[in-house]
Parts: C-alpha cells; structure tokens; sequence
C-alpha cells in the first residue's frame, strides 16, 4: 500500500509492506481493559482494532522524503528474507526495490536513511542478502543511528544475544558498519537540513523522534514507538509490551502528546497506516485524537 502528501517543499510517502491485525491487544498493551477498547470501538474500527479477535492493527512500513536533492529514509521496516521471531515478520519478501523505483526513490538515489531505534522491525531494509552476504540496500545513503541505542544493542549483542534483539543487528547494522557511511544521532542533531532529532526513551533506552521542518506552518513528527495505538493518547500512562523502561517511556509519552496539542503539531507513529497523522488535542486533564489532518 502506497501513500502520498506533500508537505511544503517535500513529498512524503508512506510504502507499507503489510498492514493487517497483527497483535492480540492484551498481549501488546497490557494493563488496558478490554472495556477501554468496547469504550472506544466507535473509532478505533476497523483501522486500529478489530473486536471479534481483539486485535490491534499494525503497518509495518518505510516513510520516504523527497527533495529536490534529497532522498531521505525513515527507519527501513522489517525487509526480505530476514529470520525473526514474530511470525508476521518472519522471511517476508516484498517488491520493495520496485515501489521505491516506482516513486523515483531508488535505493541508488537515497542520500539519508534515518533510525528512530534499532529494533527488528525498523532496521530490515538497511541490507539485503546478496549470495551468502548482508549488504547496504541504499549503497550511496549516510545511515544515522541513535547514538544511544547503538551503544545498548551492540552490548547486547558482544554479551551472546543472537536472537530478539541481537538478529537484527547482526544482520541489518553490524555489515553496515564496514561498507557504509554511518553517522550516530544524539538529541538536538539536525539531519539533511530538515530533522531535528530529539530524545524519546522509554521504548528503548536511546530511541529518537524525528521533527521536519518545512515551510508548512504546522510541524511533522516521526514519532517513533512512543505510541502504538491511538488510544494511548486516551490512556498515556498504559506502555506496549516492549517498552524497556516503562517509567521513562511513560514520561516520554506523555511529553510527546502535550507538545502535540500545545503546538497543533502533526503526529506520524511508525506504525500508524496512511499519511493524514494525528492531531493531538487537550481535553480536560487529558488528550483526545483526530485523524486526517
């Protein structure tokens, strides 16, 4: 599934390589009560959960900015023939090189590949398996990786973990480190002249969000796994399952949404279908969402 906005100077697309009811929602965001979802059922179907099976549902997806000098990736998906836990994720295989082509981004053609974090699930297409070998699918692209995180999977990693987290850095970053140009993020770096990188831990210990600035007068953020669903806006305090710090994942999210609504800011979770965001607003001593801003 292909989306399309233009934001100012830049066009955005949205490249899904599945969207689908992916996650049992008690499994995923634990401590919510199903009633909180029947509460809600009225907007959260069919495009975030799905009643009869509980089930949330996630995209799974690379956004692509284009400039006029510019192609810039952000955060690469799951990719092809990679061996993952999830079953949803494991050793898919998509057209991806062709939809990239397809909308004048070809993996030869992009300058920025951007990383909020490093789990599986955002890393796949940093690589492609070439014969027995892992390497970069954007040949010519600068990768910027959180600085933090990096530091964190790669201990994991050296410390024997070859399977949830340790997969995907052994495929999709470590052939990065000797055949391409790689640059490590900390908050308040600014990349390509148009992201400001900001801290967003709590799902993992060094994630970042990414904010673009355009000369449209609303501002864009790459939020990241701060949220999953959007009815943790409703219920900032609940974390998904693999939130590593729940504290700090809370504050970060809570964070997040009251500058969102203070600013009128546009909100695009990296799991979240389509291009039109959330519009975060406050209501009472909490938040409320709208969509297709």
């Amino acid at each position: 599934m292909l989306h399309s906005r233009r934001i100012g100077s830049f066009e955005l697309f949205q490249i899904a390589e599945f969207t689908g009811p992916t996650h049992d929602a008690d499994f995923m965001l634990p401590g919510l009560a199903r009633e909180a979802f029947e509460a809600n059922a009225s907007w959260l179907q069919p495009h975030y959960w799905l009643a009869p099976t509980n089930r949330l549902v996630f995209t799974m997806q690379l956004f692509v900015l284009k400039a006029r000098d510019r192609v810039i990736v952000i955060d690469t998906g799951v990719g092809n023939h990679k061996a993952r836990r999830a079953g949803a994720q494991n050793m898919i295989n998509t057209p991806m090189q062709d939809w990239l082509r397809g909308i004048g981004a070809a993996p030869e053609r992009v300058t920025h590949v951007v990383l909020t974090h490093l789990h599986g699930d955002h890393v796949g297409w940093n690589t492609v398996r070439v014969g027995e070998r892992w390497e970069p699918f954007f040949p010519n692209a600068s990768y910027f990786l959180p600085r933090d995180d990096f530091a964190v999977f790669e201990q994991r990693y050296q410390q024997g973990d070859r399977d949830l987290f340790g997969a995907p850095f052994e495929d999709s970053i470590l052939p990065l480190l000797s055949q391409s140009a790689i640059r490590f993020v900390a908050a308040g770096d600014e990349i390509a002249d148009c992201l400001t990188a900001r801290a967003a831990p709590g799902h993992t210990a060094g994630q970042l969000t990414y904010t673009l600035r355009t000369d449209d007068p609303r501002a864009f953020v790459f939020s990241a796994d701060v949220l999953h669903s959007p009815i943790q806006v409703i219920y900032p305090q609940i974390n998904s399952r693999w939130c590593e710090l729940p504290d700090e994942a809370r504050r970060t999210r809570h964070a997040l949404l009251a500058e969102a609504a203070r600013s009128e800011s546009i909100v695009l979770p990296a799991h979240a279908g389509g291009l039109g965001g959330w519009m975060v607003t406050r209501e009472g001593e909490g938040f409320a969402v709208r969509f297709d801003a």
